[in-house]
């Protein structure tokens, strides 16, 4: 058994959750991520049964704040193992994992002038550079970690971020540089348009590029078969006469 196979995968979701993006995501991990246990903390759709729900009424003025204090119940509960992976519900994985590994995007120096480009001097970049300034500070490396695919977390060292940065908002990138986590390189893959479909190990989407883009179509297709922790009453097979090719231009057979 992998040593990666013996790590809980956890999901943070808002207490209202009924979102379609986590049971496809769901579908990709079971084909292809090795774990051990699913669970949800905050929120739990009602046609999809994780293997532990952790109740958690998310209250915060920010959705980061509501999400960050149910990652702490679910970093808190010692029924899951001590790493677990970090999962949102629009991460998607393409290729099958036998020993995943952690990823950075480049500097926190390269993001922060490429945000400031795009949005200005916005909240976000001025949270990136107060999080690059903290860690600069403290004679740590300023890797960008704000990347769409799963994190390897230990949950005491995670506990501890929020201690040792109180009412800070770079979780990640507090956590890969401060702990010097083993890492590679890898661009991001959060697709935001209406017509990609990269060919990469993990797939973001936001949600109109899962609900209306060529991206959400590919996907749905890709992953057509439901997951062990689906309501089966509630699956409705897709139309499989249409089929997606390489590119993801649709084919009829």
């Amino acid at each position: 058994m992998s040593k990666m196979s013996r790590y809980d995968i956890v999901y943070v979701l808002k207490n209202d959750y009924e979102g379609e993006e986590l049971k496809y995501s769901l579908r990709s991990v079971v084909m292809n991520f090795p774990y051990r246990k699913i669970v949800f903390v905050g929120g739990c759709p009602s046609d999809i049964e994780p293997d532990i729900y952790i109740p958690h009424e998310q209250i915060g003025s920010t959705k980061w704040d509501r999400s960050m204090a149910s990652l702490k119940v679910a970093l808190n509960d010692n029924r899951l193992t001590d790493d677990i992976w970090l999962f949102n519900d629009d991460f998607f994985v393409m290729d099958r994992m036998t020993e995943p590994v952690n990823y950075f995007g480049g500097s926190l120096e390269k993001k922060i002038i490429d945000a400031r480009a795009k949005v200005g001097n916005s909240p976000y970049v001025q949270r990136l550079d107060i999080c690059r300034g903290k860690l600069l500070k403290l004679g740590k490396d300023t890797l960008s970690f704000a990347l769409h695919v799963p994190m390897l977390v230990n949950r005491a060292q995670a506990l501890s971020i929020f201690d040792i940065f109180p009412n800070q908002k770079m979780f990640r990138s507090l956590y890969g540089n401060y702990y010097k986590i083993d890492c590679q390189r890898m661009d991001d893959v959060k697709v935001t348009d209406l017509k990609t479909v990269p060919d990469t190990r993990y797939i973001s989407t936001s949600d109109e590029a899962f609900s209306e883009g060529r991206v959400g179509e590919f996907l749905k297709r890709y992953f057509v078969e439901p997951s062990k922790y689906e309501n089966r009453d509630s699956y409705r097979p897709l139309d499989l006469h249409e089929r997606y090719d390489e590119d993801g231009e649709i084919r009829y057979e």
